[in-house]
């Protein structure tokens, strides 16, 4: 009998990874467009410039997110100054506990029986879709460069209750 690949081992590792990828490249990229401008960060260009592979990172882990700028918080009122990656670092650390946590959820459920591994691919499939939709269209749509947070809290949310109501149509079917 084949073993189930083990969520809670897998999604804090690739979820870590996605987030460090384009968490750093969407910060490379706004420090990279501040530097350059001629206003540079002594201007309100600091609060304007979110580039999407930011948003995708930030609205794909927004509870790590959250949790992290509390954390924060307290740091930055310490030490002022820091850099903005250092901020974000306890943001950063918490991303794999909350795929930990995810994982070790959806582990139990399909050990019970009421979620297979083709929903668990297919949740994901659009989890990861409408992030990216979200963080591509936050700006542009909404006209707000801060959207992406509101949104993507908001999302999270439908997420976790439709998530929750088909797992109990799929415990339903099964059954």
């Amino acid at each position: 009998m084949p073993t189930q690949l083990q969520l809670r081992k897998v999604l804090p590792i690739s979820q870590t990874v996605l987030a460090v990828a384009f968490g750093g490249w969407g910060l490379w990229e706004r420090i990279t467009s501040i530097n350059d401008s001629w206003l540079g960060w002594n201007s309100t260009l600091r609060f304007h410039v979110w580039p999407w592979p930011f948003k995708f990172a930030v609205v794909q882990n927004i509870p790590a997110f959250l949790i992290g700028l509390l954390l924060s918080w307290p740091i930055d009122s310490f030490k002022p100054g820091l850099p903005e990656w250092v901020s974000l670092l306890p943001s950063l650390l918490l991303v794999p506990l909350l795929w930990y946590l995810i994982g070790a959820w959806l582990d139990r459920r399909r050990v019970l029986g009421r979620t297979s591994g083709e929903n668990v691919a297919l949740i994901f499939g659009v989890f990861t879709a409408v992030s990216l939709i979200v963080a591509v269209s936050s700006g542009w749509i909404f006209g707000s460069y801060t959207t992406f947070i509101p949104l993507g809290i908001v999302y999270w949310i439908a997420m976790a209750i439709s998530t929750y109501l088909l797992g109990r149509r799929w415990a339903r079917v099964a059954a």
